[in-house]
């Protein structure tokens, strides 16, 4: 997780605070602000600080410093190359006219349809927190990739979200490589070679998470104090224990644009 510490008015690298039997001291608002953007690697805070809500954790104007029109994430527009939005005329279209994944992610006996660009293919796996997955196919641009992935969605009954209900239900479900395999080529053997260009599946299993009871977990309100022994993290999700023996768990993707603080109880420390 990159921060940007105000006091000192530099960006921060933290990963060792999360790693297994680290002690989590974590303080994070409820407000939201955007976190700004990087020009030529450089690291611009929002001039407006502005407010910010929902699935976005950057303002219109950040954003626009790689994608112009935000929905774009999730429903492109266009293929990135023949502009049909105003504010994508004089820039915009790299990210959209690049090539990208449509993938399968699974979690025990669940099946997700995702996409992502082709750079990101692994990347985006492990944030998936997936037990394994599979390439479905490769495409042209964003748009070309989110058309297959409502297709292959519905063709293969998979989902395109997984509840985090249904992802903690999972942990412990987790199959061996064959079991994913024969799935996956029973899904893909009637659609009489629509997917062009499937890949194996690959085992998703060196997460650093230690042994916990998932009848034991749940999860917790992203604002407030975290406080606990970390056993890891598995995809977006950090995992810690109580003193009471309960699991904890995280959302970390909804953790930038809130102010956090480390370590509270030593503020006051010399």
């Amino acid at each position: 997780m990159l921060v940007h510490d105000l006091k000192a008015d530099e960006v921060r690298e933290m990963g060792e605070e999360f790693r297994p039997g680290e002690r989590l001291d974590l303080t994070l608002s409820e407000t939201r602000r955007c976190v700004g953007s990087f020009v030529d690697g450089r690291y611009e805070p929002c001039k407006m600080r502005n407010v910010v809500s929902g699935q976005f954790d950057q303002c219109p104007l950040c954003a626009s410093t790689w994608i112009p029109v935000q929905s774009c994430v999730f429903e492109p527009e266009c293929d990135g190359v023949h502009r049909t939005n105003e504010r994508c005329r004089e820039r915009g279209g790299e990210i959209c006219a690049r090539e990208h994944h449509v993938y399968a992610a699974f979690y025990g006996d669940l099946i997700k349809v995702g996409m992502t660009l082709s750079t990101r293919f692994m990347e985006r796996a492990v944030e998936q927190g997936a037990d394994a997955v599979a390439k479905l196919g490769s495409y042209p641009n964003r748009k070309a990739a989110r058309e297959a992935e409502n297709r292959l969605s519905k063709e293969m009954g998979a989902t395109q979200w997984v509840r985090r209900t249904s992802f903690l239900k999972a942990q412990g479900a987790a199959k061996d490589r064959g079991s994913y395999q024969d799935r996956l080529d029973e899904l893909l053997s009637p659609l009489d070679g629509s997917v062009s260009d499937p890949g194996p599946v690959i085992m998703l299993d060196r997460y650093p998470l230690l042994p916990y009871d998932p009848s034991n977990a749940s999860f917790a309100q992203v604002a407030g104090r975290h406080r606990g022994e970390v056993l890891g993290c598995k995809g977006k999700w950090l995992f810690y224990r109580l003193r009471d023996g309960r699991t904890i768990i995280l959302e970390m993707s909804n953790v930038p644009s809130r102010y956090a603080t480390f370590g509270l109880a030593n503020l006051n420390k010399p």
